[in-house]
């Protein structure tokens, strides 16, 4: 059993309850995912099944994008609503001004890393020295935010928006700079991941959904591995060149193909599939000054 499950993750679990319970109902202790979400995060997760563990590196180099819900006038040590309150203040910004400021908090930005987060200084992960009430210099981080679209709101104080971010980006981290530049503060309260390394929500299955179906069922809702990059560039091979890549081997006339067919600038990464219809036998990238080298093996 090989492949990608996209699940629905529900509010109050962690990523590892969504884990441990995948592998239960696969029968298979070979369950990894591309991005942890919080309990208090829902949505999208996208899991890694047998051999697309494998893949782990590439999936969760992709972007997403979030919904989140936020209350202006609050901040929270957590930088979201599950944290202890800060401060409160009365919101008097118009809604026309929270528009213009949040869809200006686009393209890159160096922000502040939650407290609350595995971000690790030291050996040590950040959340560590704030559980112990020890003192850290909190690092600023490099985040891209694009595609920000407002939500309609009946509360003035409460706002939700659409946006999208690179990988390692903090939602929590946007929001809080959001309500520094209004000057009245503000905190998450809800956020839902609906797209990741170009899979949808609307794809996935929650975790009762899942315990619903058969056995033949479940296996039947993997993304196969050959779809798993669907913007990696792919190149079939077959004979001799086949088994050598089976056993971990490039031969001569395949290197000479690669590099007549593909550019080193911008192909990264090349999928090896056999001449006929199967699952892709291996990653080739690469390395410099060694030229094309195999970066993965599938055995499937």
């Amino acid at each position: 059993m090989h492949g990608l499950l996209l699940i629905n993750k529900p509010v109050g679990l962690t990523s590892h309850d969504v884990v441990a319970r995948v592998r239960r109902l696969l029968g298979t202790r070979e369950v990894g995912h591309s991005g942890t979400l919080d309990p208090l995060a829902s949505g999208l997760m996208v899991l890694l099944i047998g051999e697309a563990t494998k893949l782990s590196q590439y999936v969760t180099e992709g972007n997403k994008s979030y919904q989140v819900g936020l209350r202006l006038g609050v901040t929270t040590d957590t930088l979201d609503i599950t944290g202890t309150v800060l401060s409160e203040k009365p919101v008097s910004v118009s809604p026309e001004k929270i528009l213009d400021v949040a869809l200006h908090l686009s393209g890159e930005l160096s922000l502040p890393v939650p407290i609350f987060s595995a971000k690790k200084i030291d050996g040590k992960k950040l959340y560590e020295y704030a559980r112990a009430g020890e003192a850290v210099e909190i690092p600023q981080k490099v985040m891209k935010f694009w595609n920000i679209l407002a939500l309609t709101s009946e509360k003035s104080f409460e706002h939700e928006f659409v946006l999208s971010c690179s990988k390692g980006s903090f939602i929590r981290s946007w929001v809080s700079h959001l309500g520094d530049i209004l000057e009245c503060g503000a905190t998450m309260v809800s956020l839902i991941r609906t797209e990741s390394h170009h899979f949808h929500i609307n794809q996935s299955v929650t975790l009762e959904q899942l315990e619903a179906l058969a056995p033949l069922e479940r296996q039947q809702r993997l993304v196969p591995l050959d779809q798993a990059l669907p913007l990696v560039k792919r190149i079939r091979i077959k004979g001799q060149d086949q088994a050598l890549m089976r056993n971990g081997q490039i031969s001569h006339g395949l290197k000479s193909q690669l590099i007549s067919q593909f550019n080193p600038e911008e192909d990264q990464i090349i999928q090896i599939l056999p001449e006929q219809k199967g699952h892709v036998l291996a990653l080739v990238g690469l390395e410099p000054g060694q030229g094309f080298r195999i970066k993965r093996v599938f055995n499937c």
